[in-house]
């Protein structure tokens, strides 16, 4: 009876309360309860910001005192740094449990932040000053530290710990390195920590973090090959190239699973890092094989195994179905590697011939497929080619060089890769799509540009030796001249009738430079070197190539 009593006496009061209100007339309110009804500076962000910075002093003022405890020997050294290490956890753990509070974020941060600085120079002195831990001890604390750093950063969205636990990771790092001189421990823990730092982006999808992890693991390798190469460091060239090798592995695997079983776009990142990562690898390759430690065939054989993976990726369902980034990306990696590796185990003649044929599988690939970026991907493997075999050198001598006695020799590989090179511009391929837009036609234009280049040399080769004596002390340079006019004259001819055929509308755009340069000859080579009879059929032909290709030209636009 009395409970019943004493709970309708609370519930009329609480009636008269709202009553009171509603009439502007709360009872039993005093000044004090105004007063703190009303916004204050101590509930402000000032405020906040102040205890916030106020708690993380005290953090550091426990710091102090266990380190007076240990300095003055209250405690043993190796307790006093296990003591230390252990408070700097607490305060991780407390950014752990804070976190999960969004309106306690801030102060998570704080406290994840003091955690980074309060270990990471602790770290530091234990393997310096105290020489509690070797160089590879150290390594490993400095890893679980980072690793759980990075997971509490990660599971509660603190980017700025994740950026601070990268820095401070690389930072100690090289500390360590220069105290303990644990060169390879210290490119692997960079690997882990660049590698631990893209992952926690990708769950979180974050923008930047990456970049600086990817920073300190290229440059610790970077580094660990400098150092190979000195004498006061004891670093083996092979443990070089596999740390680098790791590099290169742990990235690309990355990617995969980052686009293949997550199913997301390669970015800017991914692009950059893998040609910075193969970089680094050839670069440590090339520093063991100097040393007699590695063999560059070797090498070359592992770049074809990643080439192929890389291919596969490119030619799965899903990613040939996006039509997307990664296939342009995967596909793309797989050429890189595949004419590095090739390059690596055949000989330039074998390579170039191999890339030849590779070009007209890509050039039909394109066309059944609808492909640019393996239109794209023939016209490098054709420009390798030229490069590899010496093709573009001996065209570039032939059609523009002044040392006759020097005459480019007749080669039979330049022939099939001239061929090869025209071969490519008789199979379709795609040159019209809404992403690439007006980019669409690069890829053959620059093929056209390769034919003139490779076919205009090698008639020059083959004929001036018979019609000028070139390569001899008899040689005629003026008959060399007109003969390297007509043939320029007539390349402009072709591009034009060519531009008026629906698979190579590019060509228009060769035909007027090509004269530009023949114009241009005329004045440095015909003129000069010339006689009234070789001067006469070089202007007749530089004339009729231009009426011709103006009404070819006129003809094709007026039809359009």
């Amino acid at each position: 009876m009395e409970d019943r009593v004493a709970d309708l006496e609370s519930r009329l009061a609480a009636v008269e309360r709202r009553l009171s209100k509603l009439e502007g007339h709360a009872p039993g309110a005093s000044a004090i309860d105004e007063v703190d009804s009303e916004p204050t500076l101590g509930n402000g962000s000032l405020s906040n910001a102040s205890t916030l910075i106020g708690r993380v002093l005290l953090i550091f003022g426990g710091a102090y005192l266990l380190r007076a405890i240990t300095e003055n020997a209250v405690v043993p050294t190796a307790l006093g740094i296990s003591m230390g290490a252990t408070y700097a956890l607490v305060w991780l753990f407390m950014a752990h449990r804070r976190g999960g509070d969004e309106s306690q974020r801030t102060g998570a941060l704080f406290y994840g932040g003091a955690s980074v600085l309060l270990a990471l120079p602790l770290l530091v002195e234990a393997t310096g000053r105290f020489a509690l831990l070797s160089g590879l001890q150290s390594i490993i604390a400095l890893t679980v530290f980072c690793a759980l750093s990075l997971s509490v950063a990660a599971a509660r969205d603190l980017r700025l710990l994740a950026w601070l636990a990268t820095a401070g990771g690389i930072g100690t790092a090289m500390v360590v390195l220069k105290l303990s001189q644990s060169a390879v421990p210290v490119a692997v823990f960079l690997i882990f920590l660049g590698v631990s730092t893209l992952w926690a982006c990708y769950w979180r999808h974050w923008k930047g973090p990456q970049w600086l992890g990817a920073l300190g693991a290229n440059a610790g390798v970077l580094a660990l090959a400098m150092l190979s190469t000195s004498e006061q460091w004891t670093v083996a060239h092979l443990s070089v190239f596999l740390a680098a090798a790791l590099l290169l592995l742990a990235y690309l695997l990355s990617f995969a699973l980052h686009t293949h079983i997550r199913g997301h776009n390669v970015g800017v990142f991914e692009a950059v890092q893998a040609l910075l990562a193969i970089g680094i690898a050839f670069l440590a390759a090339s520093i063991a094989a100097r040393a007699s430690q590695l063999v560059m065939s070797q090498v070359g054989i592992l770049t074809l195994i990643l080439a192929a993976f890389a291919y596969a990726l490119a030619f799965t369902s899903q990613t040939r179905a996006a039509r997307g980034r990664n296939f342009f990306f995967y596909s793309t990696l797989g050429l890189v590697l595949l004419v590095v590796g090739s390059a690596l185990v055949l000989s330039p003649a074998v390579a170039a011939a191999a890339w030849s044929l590779l070009a007209l599988a890509m050039a039909w690939f394109s066309g059944q497929y609808g492909r640019v970026a393996l239109s794209l991907q023939c016209t490098f493997l054709l420009l390798a080619a030229g490069v590899s075999s010496g093709i573009l050198e001996t065209g570039l001598q032939a059609l523009a060089g002044e040392a006759l006695a020097s005459w480019p020799p007749l080669v039979p590989w330049h022939l099939v890769v001239a061929l090869t090179t025209v071969a490519c511009l008789f199979i379709p391929v795609a040159q019209h799509s809404d992403r690439w837009g007006v980019l669409a036609g690069v890829p053959q234009l620059i093929v056209l540009a390769l034919s003139v280049w490779e076919v205009g040399g090698l008639m020059v080769v083959y004929l001036a030796p018979v019609l000028a004596s070139a390569g001899t002390a008899e040689a005629n340079q003026a008959i060399l001249a007109a003969l390297r006019t007509a043939v320029l004259s007539i390349s402009s001819v072709t591009l034009a009738l060519s531009s008026r055929h629906q698979r190579w509308p590019e060509a228009r755009w060769l035909v007027y430079p090509v004269l530009v340069l023949v114009g241009i000859k005329l004045f440095l080579e015909d003129f000069p070197n010339g006689q009234p009879v070789t001067l006469f059929v070089a202007l007749a032909l530089v004339g009729s190539a231009l009426i011709l290709v103006a009404r070819l030209l006129g003809r094709d636009s007026a039809s359009d």
